[in-house]
C-alpha cells in the first residue's frame, strides 16, 4: 500500500522540481547525517522558496524546510523536514534524505517524529522558523515497498531559515 506521508514528500519536492533555480538567497540547515558533518541550502528564487509554508485553512499550515548541498535545486542530497502547525503549535515531522538523483530510493520516517521548534514567526507572506530534529531514517527502494529497517541513517540537523508563503 502506498504511504500517504511518502507521497506528499514525494509531491513536495516534485513540486520543487518543477520551479526555476536560479537562486537569490540561500538560508543554511547544518548537523550530521550518519555521523558526518553536512550543510544545507535553502535556495530561494523568483517563484518561492524551498523554505515555505502554505495555509490549510484558518489555524492550521503546512511548513517544509527543504535544503540541498548546493545553493541551486538539485534533488540528489536533498533534505526535506515537513510539518503541521495547528494554532500555533507545530506537530511532529516527516523527513526524508534523497541519496539519489531521483525521488526514489531514499531515507525517510515511516511516522512522524517530534521536533524542537524553538522558534516559528509567521507574519504576512513571510515567517522565520528556528528548530532541531534529530531521528533515525529508513530506506525506502521505490513507491511500493516498505521502510526497511536494516538500513537506516541518522540524522540531527539545526535550521534557522526564512519562510515564503506559497499558495496551491
Amino acid at each position: 500500500m502506498i504511504n500517504q506521508q511518502r507521497v506528499m514528500g514525494c509531491a513536495l519536492l516534485m513540486g520543487g522540481l518543477m520551479l526555476v533555480a536560479t537562486p537569490v538567497l540561500a538560508d543554511e540547515i547544518s548537523g550530521t547525517l550518519d555521523g558526518e558533518p553536512k550543510e544545507w541550502h535553502v535556495v530561494t528564487h523568483s517563484q518561492g522558496s524551498t523554505a515555505n509554508f502554505s495555509e490549510m485553512m484558518p489555524g492550521i499550515m503546512n511548513v517544509t524546510v527543504q535544503g540541498h548541498r548546493e545553493p541551486r535545486f538539485e534533488t540528489q542530497g536533498t533534505l526535506s523536514i515537513s510539518f503541521i502547525v495547528m494554532s500555533g503549535d507545530a506537530g511532529d515531522a516527516s523527513v526524508s534524505y534523497f541519496p539519489e538523483s531521483g525521488i526514489l530510493p531514499h531515507y525517510g520516517t515511516e511516522q512522524d517524529v517530534p521536533i524542537d521548534i524553538e522558534l516559528l514567526d509567521v507574519d504576512g507572506d513571510t515567517g522565520r522558523v528556528k528548530g532541531r530534529v534529530a531521528t533515525s531514517l529508513a530506506y525506502v527502494a521505490s513507491m511500493s515497498d516498505d521502510y526497511d529497517h536494516s538500513n537506516t541513517m541518522d540524522v540531527d540537523v539545526s535550521f534557522d531559515v526564512t519562510l515564503v508563503r506559497e499558495e496551491y
